[in-house]
């Protein structure tokens, strides 16, 4: 079956071609794509030539969401129902960088997450963006007796705080830009800091009486870490003893992270919790967050293109003209 795919053929270079997509095997479902998601840190660095193992010409991205057309055997889902697929499993002749966009995917059936009935696909489309923040507030092991700073608050970090949010923590949410400031004011969260017009650390002090109880480092930025751990309550020398802090690392630092041993170590002694990527279970989780309500992607500031306009796409957002880019297949 032929099918347009977005190619990135070399470093900020991103084309329409076409690749012939084979019949579904044993155990895989073929979805026509509605909607593709654009991770914009991730996308941004693969884009760039700065992806280990994104070796040009590939096809990127890993938010396709689509509904099924056919079914290899073995497969229970019928055809016609719209399921969250992520990433491509095939790209033609095109290297894989996860694969998402292409008009036609194929993938294994035990991987794909059905979208709820009533849930506008341009929502659901979210799905793996949100795992990914959800994977790390619950290695974190958020919950309602928790006060949560989130430093920086792209796509990623925006969605972390709406996953504390949904596990009633409270959140203190970060960044230096004023529209990303209130797209999570607008989605909830309990207070919002301009890192460059305040004391962040004296602030947050100020509003958790001491330091937050977890403190998550969406920037992507390794040098802002050991500031965002400082931000965690200090442990103190004599009983009650209270549960260490927590400093989860969710964004993705092409630099050595460093933590001073004092005061950030020594004084705090938090437990430092590195968040990689998503599981199965996180992807069905953050479907039903979305299905359900208590996550509404719809708050970040985003747009829609045909995917035919994705090198227009792109240009916008290596210049940091958007925020969220979503491809429409229809």
């Amino acid at each position: 079956m032929k099918a347009k795919a977005i190619v990135f053929t070399a470093p900020f270079k991103v084309e329409i071609a076409e690749i012939d997509v084979p019949k579904p095997g044993p155990g895989q479902v073929l979805t026509k794509t509605l909607y593709s998601g654009v991770s914009t840190g991730t996308e941004t660095r693969v884009l760039s030539g700065g992806q280990v193992g994104g070796d040009f010409p590939l096809i990127p991205g890993y938010e396709n969401l689509g509904r099924i057309v056919e079914v290899g055997s073995g497969v229970n889902l019928e055809p016609g129902t719209v399921v969250f697929v992520g990433l491509g499993d095939f790209t033609g002749p095109y290297n894989r960088c996860w694969g998402a966009h292409t008009r036609y995917a194929l993938r294994d059936a035990s991987q794909v997450v059905p979208v709820p009935e009533g849930t506008d696909p341009a929502k659901a489309v979210c799905t793996k963006v949100g795992a990914v923040a959800l994977h790390g507030v619950k290695r974190a092991g958020v919950c309602e007796k928790d006060t949560v700073a989130i430093v920086g608050l792209g796509l990623i970090g925006h969605l972390a705080g709406q996953s504390c949010k949904a596990l009633g923590a409270r959140v203190i949410a970060i960044d230096i830009d004023p529209a990303r400031l209130q797209a999570a004011k607008n989605a909830g969260a309990d207070y919002t800091l301009s890192a460059a017009n305040e004391n962040v650390e004296q602030r947050v002090k100020q509003i958790s009486d001491g330091g937050v109880d977890v403190a998550i480092d969406a920037t992507g930025v390794a040098a802002l870490v050991d500031s965002t751990a400082r931000l965690v309550h200090s442990k103190p020398w004599t009983p009650p003893y209270p549960p260490s802090a927590r400093v989860v690392i969710l964004g993705t630092a092409n630099e050595p992270v460093v933590f001073s041993y004092s005061p950030t170590l020594f004084d705090n002694e938090p437990d430092i919790l590195p968040s990689r990527d998503t599981t199965l279970d996180d992807l069905k989780e953050m479907m039903n967050l979305i299905a359900t309500g208590r996550v509404k992607p719809q708050v970040i500031p985003a747009k829609q293109f045909d995917f035919n306009d994705a090198p227009a796409a792109y240009e916008q957002l290596i210049n940091k003209k958007l925020m969220r880019i979503v491809f429409k297949w229809t």
